[in-house]
């Protein structure tokens, strides 16, 4: 379909058609027809000319980027595409295509990045590419269990195409009143106002220029719970989850009215089911992964689940390359009804010789995977085990259970409430809660800032319950059946919300010159991360620094615990606390969640080194695994085999290490470096080793 002249240029200048990149358009997709019949060098030639007709223009040069990239000149590509910010520095169009690059090169966290840069430098009259760019934006956020950050950008591409309908509608389920989101992930959120008005020229449209904006509006107001709420957000938004994480937590702090208290701390209980916030998550899901060794004793053995009423819902798909299904244990009833319950153990899925299992409780799910092993015997092999972003859905998994066998609708229901009432009131709410700092729901009522993240925790969790509920037809539709009366629980924690009104913006004067800091506390679990801040780190002692990092992390402070585990890992040798793992381990992570791999490798190095010199090296695998598994996901498996190597000089006798390496080498296929490590283990003379290692050779040498 051709363009009309007078709409807004595809490329992305904002400019009209007519008056930007009409006079090379017909010989644009003249190149691109050449290059879809396989005309290739054709293709090249016509592109070559148009760089030379318009080598002033800067979308020429990504057209020309994108022929070279499917041509497969990654490099001549990636050349072009400097030309055009040599010409336009902020180049959108250039920023989008290098997405894509990345993209297809599997460098998702690198792609979305440079999505969000084309993003902001696009002018607002672009408005097809705006809504394409921020598809791209919304599905990958989506895909990291993002969705605050994914609404916002979704919400931004229907404002820019209104007249597409599917897109509406896609955003509607997704968002709207049907979805299964919990309501605090899907809520449409506006900035609260602040006492000091943001400068008229922030465009607050383009969500850069806000987080600029409400940086510099809390130092001017450093109390306003609202203006650091409202820069959270807007973290939140460009799915920079710890750092709104930190900025939400500074709301609650200073926040007096509980109805906002609420929505912020369900806020951060959302954005911390985000990916790479695992470590300070307090829903979070534990994942293990069993290699098939022998199908065929698999289907008898998934048979024998379902005629013993130990799984429910199962799926497959028409090609039987892949199965799902809930494993459950029936729940004890004292008087048979003829209703019988059952609660959920764990998810399972089955596809490309692998058994995934996972479940939001770690205990549960290693007894699980446990069994399974006992009964599959050889049939499987070792299972190993990743920490993953929990799906909403199983946030209340545990108070959940499904009728299995019916005989009177209205009982299987009262059960349902009976078990969820019997988990929320003598289980839940007397649990140590992480979010809580490691106390219970009863207890942290007592504390001013407590009280406020229990509120939004039950908020949280109340809204997780009601998308995951079994559902029953109302009518022409369905609705959630009622499991559990969450102010039964408010009430029980004597809970009684009070609102204040909102702030009106008003003058602030000067600020005062700051006080002295208060003499710093040695109790660090009773701390707030307002208080961690104004701690002498120089002062405090490498025990004291451990204690004071593990308080920030509990408390969603990244950066002071950074700081923290910084200033413990550059201390001298302290024959008191010789082992300095935690603090670089602190550091592997953080540079790992901020995109830094090889930051991940520079603290492993260090720490390694440290460990070797003060700490008998005790800890130099430890190490070494966790370099391991950042090259294996590289796929620098010549630094892999190095680093395994090393480990098993330094602990030959440990045959663990003998089957990680192998089941390592063997999941990329590597099957001369498994079949190595799997030799060895058998060398070393135990039998259950060598058993183990025996079927680990089997395999490697399909992949020789």
């Amino acid at each position: 379909m051709a363009i009309n002249p007078y709409d807004a240029c595809p490329c992305g200048s904002g400019k009209k058609f007519k008056w930007c990149c009409i006079g090379y358009f017909d010989q644009l997709q003249l190149a691109l027809q050449q290059q879809q019949q396989g005309q290739h060098d054709a293709a090249l030639r016509t592109m070559e000319q148009l760089t030379k007709s318009h080598s002033q223009s800067p979308p020429v040069w990504c057209h020309y980027a994108n022929v070279l990239y499917m041509e497969g000149r990654t490099e001549d590509a990636e050349k072009a595409l400097q030309e055009a910010f040599k010409l336009q520095p902020d180049c959108p169009m250039a920023y989008f295509t290098r997405a894509m690059f990345r993209q297809n090169e599997g460098e998702i966290l690198g792609a979305l990045l440079l999505f969000r840069k084309a993003l902001e430098a696009y002018p607002p009259e672009a408005t097809g590419p705006i809504a394409d760019t921020c598809e791209m934006i919304a599905r990958t956020e989506l895909m990291f269990n993002r969705p605050v950050a994914c609404r916002a950008v979704f919400e931004r591409a229907v404002n820019a195409q209104p007249q597409d309908q599917e897109l509406r509608m896609q955003f509607d389920a997704m968002f709207g009143e049907e979805s299964r989101l919990p309501a605090p992930a899907r809520k449409a959120y506006a900035f609260r106002p602040a006492t000091r008005a943001l400068p008229a020229t922030a465009d607050l449209a383009k969500f850069g220029e806000a987080k600029a904006a409400y940086e510099q509006l809390v130092q001017q107001v450093p109390d306003d719970p609202a203006a650091h709420f409202n820069l959270g957000l807007v973290k939140a938004w460009l799915g920079e989850q710890p750092q709104a994480v930190e900025s939400l937590n500074r709301s609650l702090e200073l926040e007096v009215d509980d109805y906002r208290a609420e929505e912020t701390a369900a806020l951060i209980e959302v954005l911390k089911c985000g990916q790479g916030m695992e470590t300070d998550a307090e829903h979070v899901e534990y994942r293990a992964f069993l290699p098939i060794r022998d199908p065929g004793s698999i289907s008898g053995f998934l048979q024998n689940l379902a005629q013993t009423g130990r799984m429910i819902a199962p799926q497959m798909s028409e090609d039987g390359a892949f199965f799902s299904a809930l494993l459950v244990e029936p729940l004890p009833s004292l008087l048979e009804t003829g209703t019988q319950l059952a609660k959920v153990v764990a998810n399972i899925n089955i596809s490309s010789g692998v058994i995934r299992v996972w479940y939001p409780v770690e205990e549960t799910l290693k007894k699980v995977v446990a069994d399974l092993r006992e009964r599959l015997q050889l049939a499987v092999g070792e299972p190993t085990f990743q920490l993953g972003p929990i799906q909403f859905g199983d946030v209340a998994l545990e108070a959940l259970a499904y009728p299995v066998r019916t005989a009177d609708i209205a009982e299987a229901e009262a059960k349902l409430r009976d078990h969820a009432t019997n988990y929320f009131e003598n289980k839940w709410l007397h649990a140590p809660l992480r979010s809580l700092g490691g106390i219970s729901p009863m207890d942290a009522v007592g504390s001013k800032l407590l009280r406020k993240r229990v509120l939004g925790i039950i908020k949280f969790v109340e809204s997780c319950l009601l998308g995951s509920a079994p559902r029953k037809k109302r009518g022409d539709s369905t609705e959630p059946i009622e499991i559990y009366d969450f102010n039964r629980l408010r009430h029980k924690l004597g809970i009684e919300m009070v609102a204040v009104a909102a702030p009106v913006p008003v003058a602030v004067p000067a600020p005062a010159a700051a006080t002295p800091p208060a003499p710093a506390k040695r109790d660090f679990t009773a701390m707030n991360a307002a208080d961690l801040g104004s701690l002498a780190i120089e002062e405090l002692s490498v025990a004291e620094l451990e204690d004071a990092m593990k308080a920030a992390i509990k408390l969603d402070a990244r950066e002071l615990a950074v700081a923290f585990a910084r200033a413990g890992a550059a201390r001298p040798h302290d024959a008191a606390k010789p082992d300095r793992y935690p603090f670089f381990a602190c550091l592997m992570t953080a540079a790992l969640a901020s995109g830094d791999p090889d930051g991940v490798v520079r603290a492993a190095d260090d720490g390694a080194k440290h460990d070797a010199e003060h700490n008998g090296g005790k800890r130099l695998n430890d190490y070494a695994l966790r370099k391991v598994a950042l090259y294996a996901k590289r796929g620098d498996f010549d630094a892999v085999e190095r680093e395994f190597d090393a480990m098993l000089d330094r602990a030959p006798d440990d045959g663990n290490l003998y089957v990680k390496a192998a089941e390592t080498m063997l999941s990329a296929k590597q099957g001369a470096r498994a079949a190595k490590y799997a030799e060895r283990g058998m060398a070393k003379g135990n039998r259950d080793l060598a058993a183990a290692c025996r079927e680990l050779l089997e395999a490697a040498k399909r992949y020789v």
